[in-house]
This record gives C-alpha cells, sequence and structure tokens, in this order.
C-alpha cells in the first residue's frame, strides 16, 4: 500500500506519506535503509538491495513511495517451430529467427551455453517455464533498449512536476508513486512503458503466428497514464487496485488486484482530519475483511446441515472481521474462503481449476494472478446465486463448504478450538535460502511468528487459496511514515534487520519494531545524526589515512 496526506488531513498541518511494499517473506529483507549525503545532495529512505537509486524515501523537499502498478506489459506467443528448429510459423510459412548464444558462468563448473532463438515477437521462452510449453516466446516492454531515468535522479526533484518528468524515461517495471513536499502538495502517478494495443488482452498465451493482440513499438503517452495531484479530499492512495474505471482511458491490464485494501484505506482515512505518525503507522497493521462484510449475511442466513458447519456457523457469527492472529473465526473464514474459491472453479474448469485458483507454471513461479481477483468472484456469485452453477443450490454448497473447513480445522489441530486461532494456523516463519536446508533452518530462518490478515487486509499476509495455511505469499517487506518536512520524526521498520550475516546484532533487530507496526527513525538532521552514531567506518584509498 501507499497514500498521502494533503496538510488539511493531519494533525501538524504538513503532509504524512506512507508507504508498505508487499514482497515474499524472506531473509536477508531486499531492502536496505540509507542516507547519502553529498556536497550537490542529499537523499534518505530505503534502497533496494543491489539496485542503484531509493524507490523509497525523501531528499529533504519531497518524499515518495511505491506500489506494484501491475501494469500488462507483457505477452506470451504459443509459437510453432519448423523441423530444424531455427524457424516459426508466420502467417502461412516460416521465417528464420536469429539465434543468440548466452553464456552462463558457473564458479566450479564449465560454462553453461545455451542458444536462444529470437522470434518476431521475442526470445524462445518456454524450456524455462515447463517442458510442456517449450515453443513460448515472450514479448515486453523491458525487453527493448530504451533509457532509463526514474530512480536514478529522483533525489533531486523539488516539486511534482519534476517529479513527474524524473519518470517519463522508466522503461522498467510499473510502479504506483505518490508524491509529496514541504509545500504541502502531494501527488500520484502512474510510471512505466505501456504497450499501446491494437487489440487483445494478453491474458493467456497467443498463436504467434495468427496473434489477435498486437502491439509495436510505440507506447502509451506518459501524460495519458493515470496521474493526480492536490485532490479537494486531501487523499491519494494506491493498492495495487485498478487506476481506472473501465473504458476511461488507455488499457492498461486486467491484472490488479481485488479493490478490498484500497476501500478500506479511503474509507478511514476519510474518517479524520487529524492523523499524525503514530496513527498513520497503527492504521497500517489494519486488519479488518471487507469481503467477510459483503458476504456475512448471506453466509449467515444459510441454514445448516451438519454439526460441523453448524459450529462454522457459531464461530463466524460471534466474529467482529478482523482477521486477526488471536481470532479463531478469521481461520474459520479463510478455511470457508478456500473451500468454495475450489468448489466455484471446479464447476466451471474441472480440468484446469488448480489454474484458476492460481497454480503457477513451476517451482519459480509457483503461483498466478487468477488467485489474487478469486475472492471478489466469489464474493459477487454468492451475494446473487446465479443459476446453473450446482445441481444441488448454492446453500447446499455453502453449508458443506463450512463443514468441510471445520473439518480441516480439527484433524490438523485438534477438536478444541482453542487451537484454531489464525495466527497458530498460518504463523509466518522468513526464510533464508540457506534455510532450506534442514540443518541451517533454525540459523537463518526467523519465526514461526503468529501473523494475522490476509490478501485483502490493509495489514497485508496473503496465503494461496490451493494451501491456505501454508506460509504467506506476502508481507509488508518494508513500512515507512515519513512526516513530510519533520524529517527527524519519520519511522521506518522491516522484517529482519540490516546486516545478512545471522551471527550479527542486526540480522533481526528490526523485526520487533515490525511485528508491532512501530518504526525507528532514520536521523536526518546533522544534530540528530551525530546523536544517533554508535560506529563509524571510514574507506579511504590505498596510501590515505582519515
Amino acid at each position: 500500500n501507499n497514500w498521502v496526506l494533503a496538510p488539511s488531513r493531519t494533525e501538524t498541518g504538513r503532509p504524512i506519506l506512507a508507504n508498505d511494499a508487499h514482497l515474499a517473506p524472506s531473509l536477508p529483507p531486499r531492502w536496505y535503509l540509507a542516507h547519502l549525503r553529498t556536497p550537490d545532495w542529499e537523499v534518505s529512505g530505503a534502497t533496494f538491495a543491489g539496485a542503484p537509486g531509493f524507490p523509497a524515501g525523501h531528499n529533504g523537499a519531497a518524499a515518495w513511495g511505491i506500489t506494484a502498478g501491475l501494469v500488462d506489459n507483457t505477452d506470451l506467443f504459443i509459437e510453432e517451430l519448423s523441423q530444424d528448429g531455427l524457424s516459426v510459423r508466420e502467417g502461412d510459412g516460416f521465417v528464420n529467427c536469429d539465434v543468440r548464444e548466452e553464456v552462463i558462468k558457473v564458479k566450479g563448473y564449465a560454462d553453461v551455453v545455451e542458444d536462444v532463438l529470437v522470434t518476431p515477437r521475442g526470445p524462445i521462452v518456454g524450456p524455462a517455464l515447463n517442458a510442456q510449453l517449450e515453443a513460448v516466446s515472450i514479448k515486453a516492454t523491458w525487453l527493448a533498449n530504451r533509457p532509463a531515468n526514474g530512480f536514478l535522479g529522483v533525489h533531486k526533484v523539488r516539486s511534482f512536476q519534476e517529479f513527474r518528468d524524473q519518470f517519463r524515461e522508466w522503461p522498467y517495471m510499473s510502479l504506483n508513486m505518490v508524491y509529496a513536499d514541504k509545500t504541502g502538495a502531494i501527488g500520484t502517478q502512474l510510471v512505466g512503458d505501456v504497450p499501446k494495443r491494437r487489440g487483445g488482452w494478453g491474458t493467456i498465451p497467443d498463436l504467434g503466428w495468427k496473434p489477435r493482440g498486437k502491439w509495436g513499438e510505440a507506447l502509451v503517452p506518459f501524460d495519458d497514464l493515470p496521474h493526480e495531484s492536490n485532490p479537494p479530499g486531501g487523499i491519494l492512495a494506491t493498492a495495487n487496485n485498478q487506476p481506472t474505471v473501465d473504458d476511461k482511458g488507455p488499457f492498461l491490464g486486467v491484472d490488479w488486484l481485488d479493490g478490498y485494501r484500497a476501500a478500506r484505506i479511503f474509507e478511514v482515512l476519510s474518517e479524520r482530519s487529524d492523523w499524525h505518525i503514530s496513527s498513520t503507522m497503527k492504521f497500517q497493521m489494519d486488519q479488518r475483511s471487507g469481503p467477510w462484510q459483503e458476504m456475512r449475511g448471506v453466509v449467515l442466513s444459510v441454514h445448516m446441515k451438519s454439526g460441523d458447519s453448524s459450529q462454522a456457523l457459531d464461530l463466524l457469527r460471534e466474529w467482529d472481521g478482523e482477521v486477526a492472529a488471536d481470532s479463531v473465526g478469521a481461520s474459520v473464514f479463510q478455511l470457508l474462503i478456500a473451500q468454495l474459491s475450489s468448489r466455484l472453479a471446479m464447476a466451471k474448469a474441472p480440468k484446469s481449476y488448480p489454474w484458476a485458483i492460481g497454480q503457477g507454471p513451476e517451482s519459480l513461479l509457483p503461483h498466478n494472478f487468477f488467485s489474487v481477483r478469486r475472492v471478489g468472484h466469489l464474493v459477487r456469485l454468492i451475494s446473487e446465486k446465479p443459476e446453473g452453477w450446482f445441481e444441488e443450490g448454492w446453500d447446499a454448497i455453502i453449508d458443506d463448504a463450512m463443514g468441510s473447513a471445520v473439518d480441516f480445522l480439527k484433524e490438523r489441530y485438534g477438536k478444541d478450538p482453542s487451537g484454531w486461532k489464525w495466527g497458530q494456523v498460518r504463523p509466518l516463519t522468513l526464510r533464508h535460502p540457506a534455510g532450506t536446508r534442514r540443518l541451517f533452518g533454525s540459523i537463518f530462518n526467523l519465526g514461526p511468528i503468529p501473523c494475522g490478515g490476509d490478501a485483502n487486509t490493509v495489514s497485508q499476509a496473503a496465503q494461496p487459496l490451493e494451501s491456505p495455511t501454508s506460509n504467506p505469499l506476502a508481507i509488508a517487506s518494508m513500512r515507512m511514515v515519513i512526516d513530510v518536512g519533520n524529517w527527524d520524526s519519520s519511522r521506518f521498520s522491516m522484517p529482519g534487520g540490516q546486516s545478512g550475516n545471522p551471527l550479527s546484532p542486526h540480522y533481526g533487530d528490526l523485526l520487533p519494531y515490525w511485528i508491532r507496526g512501530e518504526g525507528v527513525p532514520l536521523a536526518w538532521s546533522p544534530g540528530f545524526v551525530e546523536a544517533s552514531t554508535i560506529a563509524e567506518l571510514s574507506l579511504m584509498p590505498i596510501g590515505e589515512t582519515v
């Protein structure tokens, strides 16, 4: 999530900018908190480890934050190869393809050499996905050689117009950027190259020799991408939601997440005009379920026939809708959602239902984006109860799913509901790559940690529908709240620490703040920097001394 509040919405009369980027739970964190000062410019915030620039932070005049834009800038095409494997079908004939030799250096072993066939659409990537999808090519805006600016110069901006201009050249992943500065201005801008399509949605692979959704080198003009500044209500926010109304503006894609988080953010932020750092940080931990509010009446009105389904109904009737770590009702709800989603998918796609609820092509891509919209689809269907889906009727399906949810909890966690708390049923473990080996897990991993939230709560902790009690797919990988103009009051936290060494005291020292929804300051003013410093490292050229 990210949002920005105008001075009219805050206790201090200064803007507040909040950001929590959602990524898979891993160690060390992908972010590294830093403060750089040069004779010409200064910047502070969260860097993405291994990449240049500050995707979230401030420069003493302006602040910014990010979320995934989810624009569809990539298409896959099924290709028909010639017998010699060096050409592909194009219309009624075949055309020769370029062959690019890729040399992969492997430490301690001989080089791995791959011959990559480059079709008129783009390179063949099928073997990297699955043996059954060998002849699949990829076309993407980010494969083209285009100039890049964006985060390489954002640390120098002083106005929203300068901020927007900085991202006119940003050919990489699409992002929703929020902005605020000391003048009180706030804004948001969708950035990233967007193809100008001639037709088609690009949702599933198309036929390469007869594509319906062709697009060339032309891009959607930057000024046509969604952007807004200084709205009358004093609130701007994004949460991976669709940024435009259907049929308004250029086609951007279909991979948006359900709008529950965005709706909740606007709802709560609109309730008051005295927001401050602490209240904003507390709201980042919000775990109210929007889907349950919409489907509660339908579910509770169903007559349950079995003891297990009646028990589920009683627990949900008492549930307050908070997907909290200590909530039993939250566990019943999550299992109910998973059970119903599977039944709906199997009803209409009996052969491909695993894909319909989120299964990915292979281990590197274990999930797809269908799962993230399944809940909204489910809520709509059980509210409307359209005919022709289930011979036994919708109520019978809900009754059966309720019983199955409780039966699962009893079998896995015992008959006593006190053992069914969501944080126990679905705990969080932060995993290091080395921690995947059993002997190293206790050294490199952190957890399990009782964890609340789901895919549709502001406090993000999405889980796969096909395995709802497995480790979360995504969490807040970094939280940031900036008091624009009073930079020393800003707060940051991460699920882990600054060090990648498990023997370091800084390997997980920020985790307690993250769990509590708190943060640490990132010193900005010279006096605060000096007062906060506990160690100093000087890197000097050979032969020189401090």
